[in-house]
């Protein structure tokens, strides 16, 4: 039987895999509204009747799980089809390890581990296609880190510190991963499930801890005047998302679709001069990101709308949701460093891999080290590709190189260095602002240029689009790692004898 989105991709020439997973992503909108609609200030009573009250907050806990879980598989259901049984077989063997070696939790996150990486490595191996291609390995990519991240909590749970913190109340509602993560006991298996298959988050993230989950399951909402206006902020925040989601995916369609990473191995583009093949490389570097963007965009509006991403009351008197957003727009597009591009880009995937990979590497007692190994763990989990492994490696040596660039600038151009000091900036704004436009253009210009390899995946491919611009990208960035050896060296400090 066809999917019913075959039939309306013929009709509007749209590739079927996209607009299956568009649609997806879209229907989290209406499921969100009717989540609010039904379960949204709906524990008013508490106080009348407070032994009546934990009664009905605790059905009222238990309906919003069951819509959350039967919403979510339906929707995994609509975009995987049969395909999503991989997705139940890999929650119910992890939550079956968990339970067999509650008392051996060490043993349990192995096993999880384990599972969840042989299974996606296969799936990559069993759906490999010379191209980037749409299919269930996509939500069981989300599924993998949400299970790890979960018996990593379970793990956590088992010590006195970790139970300290998440007896520990706070006034702050955990986000993303926060310290109150650690699960003294095993959850149900139906809240385990409805947090896999979280509605707006099981195709292309966000991540999230189960903690999280279980306080917006049990977060009594606002009543009254504060209320109304937290509706309003809410929404308003939703359809800021979804514009910024809309816009990135309209330029994708109407300026990406027409400079698409193929065209860099065409003849066309190897007709071109080489300062135009420099700026159309860069475009369809930049190209590489924004469906990924949009997506995430119009993901966030999605979660937004559930309210699972509300961080508080600010300072200053305005309600933010923004507590699980995967993109900083506004910081991405003007970033001036590679940490800001991480810091502004797939937020809570590197949320997720400093907290479950990069912090429990601390035993190589080595940065790098654990850089290292955080970097090669996100490389494997996207796949065999020889385009993801060169892509986080050239992150790891734009990171090095970065900051040798910035020592070289410092001690050739002073006068950008004093600029940045507050005082100066005053009186040499223009330098300050030169600066800021040749930090953008390097940043840029770095991480479109890795993007290519990452979107055109083989190395016969990534070779021929590299070999157009004469591999520039890779000169410069070994040309500034070997050149450390030319800075000078800060003064040893000698030991007075006394």
């Amino acid at each position: 039987m066809r999917h019913p989105t075959a039939i309306l991709s013929e009709s509007i020439g749209v590739p079927e895999s996209g607009l299956r997973l568009l649609l997806t992503i879209l229907l989290a909108y209406p499921v969100a509204a009717g989540f609010r609609w039904l379960y949204a200030n709906n524990n008013n009573n508490h106080s009348q009747n407070p032994e009546r009250s934990k009664e009905d907050f605790a059905q009222s806990v238990g309906a919003r799980n069951r819509y959350i879980l039967i919403s979510g598989l339906a929707l995994a259901t609509f975009f995987n089809g049969t395909a999503v049984c991989h997705s139940l077989i890999t929650v119910a063997v992890s939550y079956g390890i968990c339970a067999v070696f509650q008392h051996q939790r060490t043993l349990a996150v192995a096993g999880v581990w384990i599972l969840n990486a042989v299974y996606l490595l296969g799936g990559y191996y069993v759906m490999a296609a010379d191209d980037y291609d749409i299919s269930w390995t996509m939500t069981q990519c989300i599924l993998c880190l949400r299970l790890m991240g979960f018996s990593m909590d379970y793990m956590d749970g088992t010590t006195a510190a970790a139970t300290n913190k998440t007896m520990n109340s706070s006034q702050d509602r955990p986000l993303s991963f926060s310290a109150n993560t650690a699960l003294t006991i095993l959850p149900s298996f139906t809240k385990v499930a409805a947090y896999c298959f979280y509605p707006s988050a099981f195709l292309v993230g966000p991540q999230f801890s189960f903690s999280l989950y279980q306080e917006w399951l049990m977060f009594d909402d606002l009543h009254g005047a504060a209320s109304h206006t937290k509706s309003i902020q809410q929404y308003s925040y939703v359809k800021k998302c979804a514009a910024w989601g809309v816009f990135y995916l309209a330029m994708q369609q109407l300026i990406g679709a027409h400079y698409p990473t193929s065209y860099l191995l065409s003849s066309d583009y190897a007709a071109l001069s080489f300062l135009h093949r420099l700026g159309v490389f860069w475009l369809v570097g930049k190209f590489v990101f924004t469906k990924y963007l949009g997506v995430w965009l119009l993901t966030e509006g999605a979660t937004a709308l559930f309210g699972i991403g509300y961080e508080g009351q600010m300072q200053d008197g305005q309600h933010s949701f923004a507590g699980l957003a995967n993109v900083n727009p506004l910081k991405y597009e003007t970033a001036t460093s590679i940490e800001d591009i991480i810091g502004s880009f797939n937020i809570n995937t590197n949320l997720w891999s400093k907290y479950y990979v990069f912090k429990r590497l601390r035993w190589m007692e080595s940065k790098t080290a654990s850089q290292t190994g955080t970097l090669a763990f996100l490389a494997i989990w996207h796949g065999f590709h020889y385009g993801y492994f060169t892509t986080f490696l050239m992150e790891f040596l734009d990171l090095k190189a970065e900051g040798i660039l910035r020592k070289w600038v410092y001690i050739l151009l002073p006068s950008l260095s004093s600029a940045s000091s507050a005082t100066n900036q005053q009186h040499n704004g223009w330098m300050s602002w030169i600066k800021n436009v040749l930090a953008w253009c390097v940043c840029s210009s770095t991480l479109f240029y890795a993007g290519v390899g990452f979107d055109l995946l083989s190395l016969s491919s990534s070779w021929v689009a590299y070999r157009q611009i004469y591999f520039v990208g890779h000169i410069s960035l070994f040309t500034l790692l070997g050149s450390s050896f030319l800075l000078p060296r800060p003064p040893i400090k000698k030991n007075k004898i006394n």
